[in-house]
C-alpha cells in the first residue's frame, strides 16, 4: 500500500502524462481510460478539492428547495466527483459530459447522474441540444489539450437563457498554459461585451488542486 506523499507522486505523474502539451483528443482519451480504475483513489485524502468548491458553489447559486428540479451538466465530469458533491446537496438532475469511456463507466455506477454524452468540447457543436441547461459547470477540465477556449461558447449554447456557467480552473493553468494565458478572460470578456452572458462573479479559492489555488468564474446567460 502506497503512503500518502507516495500516492501524491503517482497521482502528479498521472496528470503529467494527461496534461502533456501536443496530444490528439486519442491520446489524451487513452490516458484517462487508463487511468479510470485509479483516479479517484490517487486524487482523494484533499489532492483534488475542486469538486466540492464546485458543489459549494453551485449550492450557494441555487435555492435547495429547487435543487431537484433544476438540469445540471457537468462537463469533463471524469468520473463524476462532482455530481456526487452535488446529489449529496440535493440535486437530482444531473447529466454528464466526458470523452473518456472509462472514466463514464466509473461515473454510471454512481447512480447520480442521468443521462451521459461521450464527446469532446470543441469549437463546434456538441449532440446537446441547445437551451437545454439551468446550470452548466466544468471543474478542473481547462488544462492543456482539453477544453479549448472557444469550447466555452458552447457552455453558453447548451444553458438555458438566464442560465448559470460556472467554470472552476487552477490558478497555475489560467496564468501559465498558452492556450489560457492572456486568452481565456478576454474571451469571456468579449462574449460579455456582445450581450451572451454577463459575469457575476470571480474568486480566488485556496486548495484548489495538490495546494495551489484555483479561480472560480460565474456568469449568468442571457435571457
Amino acid at each position: 500500500m502506497c503512503s500518502k506523499s507516495e500516492m501524491e507522486q503517482i497521482a502528479l505523474k498521472m496528470l503529467d502524462k494527461a496534461f502533456k502539451p501536443g496530444q490528439e483528443p486519442h491520446q489524451v482519451i487513452a490516458v484517462y481510460n487508463e487511468w479510470c480504475k485509479t483516479y479517484e483513489e490517487m486524487m482523494a485524502d484533499g489532492r483534488f478539492n475542486g469538486p466540492f468548491i464546485a458543489a459549494e458553489h453551485v449550492a450557494e447559486l441555487v435555492p435547495e428547495d429547487r435543487r431537484q428540479y433544476v438540469r445540471v451538466l457537468d462537463i469533463a465530469a471524469g468520473t463524476g466527483a462532482v455530481g456526487r458533491e452535488l446529489h449529496k446537496k440535493g440535486f437530482t438532475n444531473i447529466d454528464a459530459l466526458d470523452p473518456s469511456e472509462g472514466m463514464l463507466n466509473v461515473l454510471r455506477n454512481k447512480g447520480v447522474y442521468n443521462l451521459t454524452y461521450q464527446e469532446f468540447i470543441t469549437q463546434n457543436p456538441t449532440t446537446i441540444p441547445q437551451d437545454t441547461y439551468d446550470v452548466v459547470v466544468t471543474c478542473g477540465g481547462m488544462v492543456e489539450g482539453h477544453l479549448p477556449v472557444q469550447g466555452i461558447n458552447e457552455f453558453i449554447r447548451v444553458a438555458k437563457p438566464g442560465g448559470l456557467v460556472i467554470i472552476l480552473i487552477g490558478t497555475k493553468r489560467l496564468l501559465e498554459v498558452e492556450a489560457y494565458k492572456d486568452k481565456l478572460e478576454p474571451h469571456m470578456e468579449h462574449l460579455e461585451q456582445q450581450g451572451l452572458w454577463r459575469k457575476e462573479g470571480r474568486k480566488v479559492v485556496p486548495k484548489f488542486a495538490f495546494s495551489g489555488d484555483g479561480v472560480v468564474f460565474i456568469y449568468r446567460v442571457a435571457s
